[in-house]
């Protein structure tokens, strides 16, 4: 059983004796203004349910939802895609048209899943056909101009993106020459910027993220240079649980300057482990996120039916893990991790301010400013032991150089797992904390691997 251990017993981090430990510091700069509030990491694959209307609106506003991703995936049957006939494309055009139509009732953006239309979700079989097999793009081409106009016949246009592929460098989703890929992915381009010069194109959605060795990442940033199909904002996965959004960023910013590419808005579609999908992880990410400006959707872990619930792990229902589950049923409540997407858009208003990660990119920090408090989100990356963080520039918020700080901490528990009912934060009481040379450290004891924080103050 989880026994709670105070994180803020002492005035200091050095007055503590387990601060001897610490594994690393995350700094934040309350001086350092790096933009508006945008929620950036508030989006999720799948998740929605196909019913309008079965998710009650507030789990979606509460977390300022803003991306959606879909394309009608592991529907039951029948709905196996255009690749089995037309009819098994409509079951899964219906599921996408109602979860881009849910999307944008919350003012979200969709990002279509054209391959999971198609028919290539990872669950086709061996003999599976993909667009171009044999120099034949006729079905892809008839596939294109039947999707099109489904699209301008549901007036779908609006706040619309098209991942042209998904994963193409996993042959789950591509089992193909990676050559036959990038003449999909010229076609593709041209013809849908023809049809709908408005609508956003993205890619590559790799699995894999910017790599100089990498040939899947250096022969399509080749060839979308001289074929002319740069995508609107370049797209990659973050789910491999191992690196970290600054080296990724570091890594396309290099590769974008050798093949002479503009650099675009980025979107991580899919981001997070399965384990990392917890409140620990969670902030962690949005961290990650927020630091580099860059959009994320968290990834779902889910199949079948479920897939299409849960908003991609964030709510549990009755019969959530039983022989007794229906994908139609509602009496939905928040999990843990949801409470901190809804921390995240509801109390972290104002404007962020700078922060960095522990050295050992273990901990990390997502700090706001609003018109009352500071608010310093927190979360260890899956793991236990002794951090710290500290706060520099407090004169930057009103407060004097040196002095007394009190600081309000809440817990974001993992009580239930990814279906338990976790109906709010913890509050976990106010810590006096005596500080000078404009700075504050204290520490953090992560005493699970699921549980995240949040350190609140009141302005000068």
């Amino acid at each position: 059983m989880y026994q709670f251990m105070p994180l803020l017993l002492a005035a200091s981090a050095i007055a503590n004796p387990l601060a001897k430990r610490v594994s690393g510091t995350s700094t934040v700069n309350l001086g350092n203004i790096t933009g508006s509030i945008k929620h950036l990491a508030s989006g999720f694959i799948y998740g929605i349910p196909d019913t309008p209307n079965q998710i009650p609106d507030h789990f979606y506003t509460d977390i300022g939802f803003n991306y959606g991703r879909a394309g009608g995936a592991q529907v039951a049957a029948p709905g196996l895609g255009w690749i089995w006939g037309l009819a098994e494309y409509k079951v899964r055009f219906a599921s996408a048209l109602s979860n881009y139509r849910t999307t944008r009732k919350y003012g979200g953006e969709f990002i279509f899943l054209i391959h999971d239309l198609w028919g290539a979700d990872g669950t086709q079989n061996s003999s599976a056909p993909y667009p171009g097999d044999n120099g034949d793009w006729s079905s892809w081409d008839d596939y294109l101009t039947q999707w099109i106009s489904d699209m301008n016949a549901n007036d779908a246009l609006e706040g619309l993106s098209v991942d042209i592929w998904n994963e193409p460098d996993l042959a789950y989703f591509w089992n193909a020459p990676q050559s036959q890929y990038l003449q999909m992915w010229g076609r593709t381009y041209h013809r849908l910027r023809k049809e709908w010069p408005e609508v956003k194109l993205t890619g590559p959605a790799f699995a894999g993220e910017p790599d100089a060795s990498n040939s899947w990442w250096t022969n399509y940033l080749s060839f979308v240079e001289g074929n002319a199909s740069i995508p609107d904002q370049w797209v990659w996965h973050m789910e491999g649980g191992g690196s970290d959004m600054e080296t990724a960023y570091g890594n396309l910013y290099s590769l974008l300057q050798t093949y002479n590419l503009p650099l675009r808005p980025i979107n991580i579609d899919e981001y997070a482990t399965y384990a990392e999908q917890v409140p620990s992880g969670a902030v962690w990410w949005i961290s990650q996120l927020e630091r580099v400006d860059a959009i994320g959707l968290r990834g779902n872990w889910l199949s079948g039916t479920q897939l299409h619930d849960f908003m991609a792990s964030l709510l549990g229902k009755p019969n959530a893990t039983t022989s007794s589950y229906s994908a139609t049923e509602g009496g939905y409540w928040p999990n843990g991790g949801y409470q901190v997407y809804k921390y995240y858009n509801l109390n972290q208003t104002g404007h962020r301010v700078g922060s960095s990660p522990s050295a050992d990119l273990m901990l990390d920090t997502y700090a706001t400013v609003g018109t009352d408090m500071v608010r310093v989100l927190t979360g260890v990356r899956i793991a236990t032991g002794t951090w710290q963080i500290t706060i520099n520039d407090l004169s930057a918020v009103g407060l004097p150089t040196s002095g007394t700080l009190n600081i309000h901490t809440w817990g974001f528990p993992f009580t239930g797992g990814y279906f338990g009912e976790v109906d709010a934060p913890t509050d976990l009481g106010w810590y006096e904390h005596t500080y000078e040379g404009n700075s504050v450290t204290f520490p953090v004891y992560q005493t699970d691997t699921t549980t995240a924080y949040a350190f609140e103050f009141l302005l000068g």
